[in-house]
């Protein structure tokens, strides 16, 4: 088993990338490609679309959630990703005179249209208007049965885990499903990993020797009483520490971005791509309706650093370079073969 020994990692916020030469211009991603990088991973990240019909907000850009979309897949297509996923609450409750399975339909139809692998982490809003056994079949992952809401797989050199925190805090933790007035039983703050779950993430984390990254909706890193976190966290985070392997887990579910570096594993929640719960007029000359200029998501590189194996340890790099407010990330995280 693998055991995290050091990191060193440098954060580069869209305020300061210009002079670190990290990000050339805010909105459209550039310099992806490294001579010096030889990554054994490369993929796309999205987080927080809300495709709806609802009226826009000066926080949340709905009616540009197709072409930021469109946007993101068409970026990932040149870049020749290995894969796509995005990170929950792909959809929002509508305003009416939209079919919820046909506004699900649009978005999903842009997002696997990327020209490969493409994966789908379940998010809150997902189940605003759209009954559980309506949604599942129709969000597809590549290679995964459908209905499947946890799972792993493989990309080159890496090993990747989805988790689905889509259960209620209170026993008998139910799966989340579209709520009706006289059945309502969960909120956006209700997170929980089931055992069942818990103890497949033990097994397969088990039975994969590579680096492994890890993908949420709501959050891990943060204290349990917090709004946006799971709330068995702390035992969530006890296995991903005591398998070893883990470089870092991405959320979204707080629009606001984040970074955080706790017991060896880095936590990198994205922006939401509707909006990062700040007036878009603050933030963007187009206010927010830009589809490339406003629409953050991320490409990751992970790097096996060659020169970077010696007595038995070896170093790799996650590269983070995001497109218009999302922000660039860099770290180097040492692990024993």
């Amino acid at each position: 088993m693998k055991k995290i020994l050091s990191a060193a990692f440098v954060l580069l916020l869209w305020a300061g990338a210009a002079s670190a030469g990290a990000v050339e211009r805010p909105g459209e991603i550039a310099g992806f490609h490294h001579a010096h990088r030889k990554a054994i991973a490369r993929f796309g990240v999205i987080t927080d679309i809300h495709h709806t019909n609802k009226p826009d907000t000066a926080d949340r850009k709905y009616s540009a959630s197709l072409a930021k979309t469109e946007h993101f897949v068409d970026a990932m297509n040149r870049e020749k990703v290995d894969f796509v996923i995005e990170l929950g609450d792909f959809v929002d409750t509508l305003a009416g005179g939209t079919d919820p399975v046909q506004n699900l339909g649009e978005v999903e139809g842009i997002f696997t249209s990327f020209d490969g692998p493409h994966y789908h982490v379940l998010g809150n809003h997902e189940f605003d208007n759209v009954k559980r056994e309506d949604l599942l079949p129709r969000l597809d992952n590549t290679g995964i049965p459908a209905g499947q809401t946890y799972y792993s797989f493989d990309r080159r050199g890496i090993h990747c885990v989805v988790l689905d925190a889509d259960y209620t805090v209170a026993e008998p933790h139910r799966p989340f499903d579209m709520q009706t007035p006289g059945n309502s039983f969960w909120t956006w703050k209700d997170a929980w990993i089931p055992q069942e779950e818990l103890d497949w993430l033990v097994a397969d984390l088990a039975g994969s020797d590579l680096p492994t990254v890890l993908f949420t909706h709501q959050l891990l890193h943060r204290e349990s009483t917090e709004d946006h976190t799971i709330k068995n966290a702390d035992v969530v985070r006890g296995i991903l520490e005591a398998d070893g392997q883990v470089l870092a887990v991405f959320s979204g579910h707080d629009h606001r971005g984040e970074i955080a570096f706790r017991n060896g594993i880095h936590y990198l929640v994205l922006e939401g791509n509707v909006g990062m719960s700040l007036d878009w007029s603050k933030v963007s000359p187009t206010g927010g309706l830009d589809a490339k200029h406003d629409s953050p998501f991320t490409l990751v590189e992970i790097e096996e650093k060659k020169d970077g194996a010696f007595s038995g340890l070896q170093t790799y790099d996650v590269n983070l370079t995001g497109n218009a407010q999302q922000y660039t990330f860099s770290d180097e995280v040492i692990v024993r073969r």
